[in-house]
């Protein structure tokens, strides 16, 4: 800082406890909750419901989700995964007896 620079002002934290000149009071540090403050409701909810069981004869291999192909589109057209959108093959392939695996982005489960 040279002779002929004006003297700088202190430069307040917005942490600073000290209040600024003619400002407003400096503002009280809030206090977290206890991390063992619990609260309890006198009822229990409910326990949510079981997820159903998985149906499908086939799995998708991107994304892992079973599903049936449908059976109202023509041969021509291609079958798509309900989950991700994912082309899986041509719906001529998933009625071939036995499927098409070569040609099909899905797995055929096996019943049990």
């Amino acid at each position: 800082m040279s002779d002929s620079e004006p003297p700088r002002r202190k430069t307040l934290s917005l942490k600073s406890p000290v209040a600024a000149p003619g400002g407003p009071p400096p503002l009280e540090r809030m206090v977290k909750p206890s991390a063992r403050a619990t609260v309890f409701t006198s009822h229990a909810a409910p326990p949510p419901p079981p997820a159903p069981a998985p149906t499908g004869d086939w799995k998708c291999k991107p994304c892992g989700t079973r599903f049936d192909p449908p059976t109202d589109i023509p041969d021509e057209d291609s079958v798509r995964c309900p989950s991700c959108n994912a082309r899986l093959g041509l719906a001529a392939d998933f009625r071939a007896d036995p499927p098409n695996v070569a040609k099909l982005r899905a797995r055929w489960l096996k019943k049990a």
